[in-house]
């Protein structure tokens, strides 16, 4: 799963937003945003549809959970998207 997740952050990077900060921590993909928001339920809104969308378009079928966790500065929120294949 690890080659996956490296493969993820690519995409992301890619095709949703070059100024985040992204890594990997144990099982879960970090998303540290740069400027600090003072909405942070919609930005965790906006940042989840926009990850989502683009997952399910690249990379529709998953044999394993993707764990995501969004941080700015003193909050974080995290999203699960679930295995696709059986």
């Amino acid at each position: 799963m690890e080659l996956l997740r490296e493969d993820l952050i690519k995409l992301i990077t890619l095709k949703c937003s070059s100024d985040w900060n992204l890594d990997i921590f144990k099982d879960h993909i970090l998303i540290n945003l740069t400027d600090t928001e003072t909405d942070h339920m919609s930005t965790y809104r906006k940042i989840k549809k926009q990850v989502t969308d683009c997952i399910r378009e690249h990379l529709p079928e998953r044999d394993e959970d993707v764990l995501f966790e969004v941080r700015n500065g003193a909050w974080n929120c995290s999203f699960k998207l679930g295995k696709t294949s059986k």
